[in-house]
C-alpha cells in the first residue's frame, strides 16, 4: 500500500482545520494509523509574503519529505513563489473546504481509500 504524506499549508485556522477534518472523515480507516500522514502548518503570516519566512517554511517542509503540498488558500503570488522554490507537487485550486472532488483526489494520490 502507498504511504504518501501531505503537507497542508493554510493561513486561516477555521478553514484549514475544517478541511483536514473533511479529509479525515472521507478516508477509510479502521484505526488512527490508517489515516493519511499529514504535516499541518497553519499560520496567518503566510499572506505577509515575508520571503525569509517562506524560505524557512519551504526548507522545513522539504526536510519532512512530504509527497504533496496542499494549499488551503488562494494567493497567486505565494503559489507561484512556492512553485518556483520546491519540486514538491502543489495541489491548489479555487479552494473550497467542502470540494469532494479535491478531497477524493488527495485521498487517491496518497494511496488511501475513500470511505464508501
Amino acid at each position: 500500500m502507498n504511504n504518501k504524506t501531505i503537507a497542508i499549508l493554510g493561513q486561516d485556522y477555521k478553514l484549514s482545520t475544517t478541511f483536514v477534518e473533511n479529509i479525515i472523515n472521507s478516508t477509510k480507516a479502521n484505526k488512527d494509523q490508517d489515516h493519511i500522514k499529514m504535516n499541518i502548518i497553519i499560520n496567518n503570516k503566510l499572506l505577509n509574503k515575508d520571503l525569509n519566512y517562506l524560505n524557512e517554511l519551504i526548507n522545513n517542509i522539504e526536510k519532512s519529505q512530504v509527497d504533496y503540498l496542499v494549499l488551503t488558500f488562494n494567493n497567486k503570488d505565494i503559489y507561484n513563489y512556492l512553485k518556483n522554490k520546491t519540486n514538491i507537487p502543489i495541489i491548489n485550486s479555487t479552494f473550497n473546504i467542502n470540494d469532494l472532488e479535491l478531497i477524493k483526489k488527495i485521498i487517491k494520490l496518497t494511496g488511501k481509500e475513500l470511505k464508501k
